[in-house]
């Protein structure tokens, strides 16, 4: 975050770059609200890698994860299985979140809240494109969820989506007919889940 307090995001770059702890060649990502002109040029003079701005959109901010961790690759083959495990428990394995943008309570909240927005209109959008035929927007209307509800931890709704936008790209209807219900039982599962613990951090606000 480029306006930290005490130290900020260009202070923390030039500490880390200027270190012999070898991190030099650490990608840093900037993620900000101050989205002005010549800001990622500034980013990149001091030291980060990219540059993203608030609200960030979740794919995004998984493409641009996903471009700086590929050295980190067998991590996250060793770690698969764990999160395939714990996200068959609940509908929403948080921890999977987590571990692509850390344990930041304010910024875990606004990513899942923005979500939610969106996974309810791109449902939404799904169906409408369902009921009109369109089984190639279909596809590609899932494709967006399918990326965004990986990277939140909604795996089973995220695999639900692979195989709509799977059948879409091949325009099979009668595949999405039988999906679609299962689909919806999904969502409505992630939804009710993100609910409960939106009303769960409400509850712990109320108690500070």
């Amino acid at each position: 975050d480029l306006h930290m307090p005490n130290m900020d995001g260009y202070q923390l770059t030039k500490a880390i770059r200027s270190s012999n702890t070898g991190t030099k060649n650490k990608p840093i990502i900037a993620l900000t609200a101050n989205a002005l002109k010549g800001e990622m040029e500034h980013c990149r003079s001091i030291g980060m890698d990219d540059y993203l701005s608030k609200p960030v959109q979740l794919e995004d901010l998984q493409a641009t994860l996903e471009k700086y961790l590929k050295i980190c690759k067998s991590r996250a083959d060793t770690i698969t299985p764990v999160t395939e495990m714990s996200s068959a428990v609940v509908p929403v394995d948080i921890q999977i979140l987590k571990e692509l943008i850390g344990d930041d309570p304010e910024m875990i909240r606004e990513l899942l809240q923005e979500y939610r927005d969106n996974a309810a209109t791109t449902s939404k959008d799904l169906h409408t494109a369902f009921q009109a035929g369109q089984w190639t927007i279909v596809g590609s209307t899932a494709h967006k969820l399918k990326s965004s509800s990986r990277s939140v931890g909604a795996m089973a709704l995220g695999e639900l989506c692979a195989k709509v936008e799977q059948a879409g790209k091949a325009n099979d209807a009668k595949t999405l007919e039988t999906l679609l219900p299962t689909f919806d039982e999904e969502m409505a599962k992630v939804e009710a889940h993100l609910e409960s613990l939106h009303q769960q951090e409400k509850i712990k606000e109320e108690d500070k």
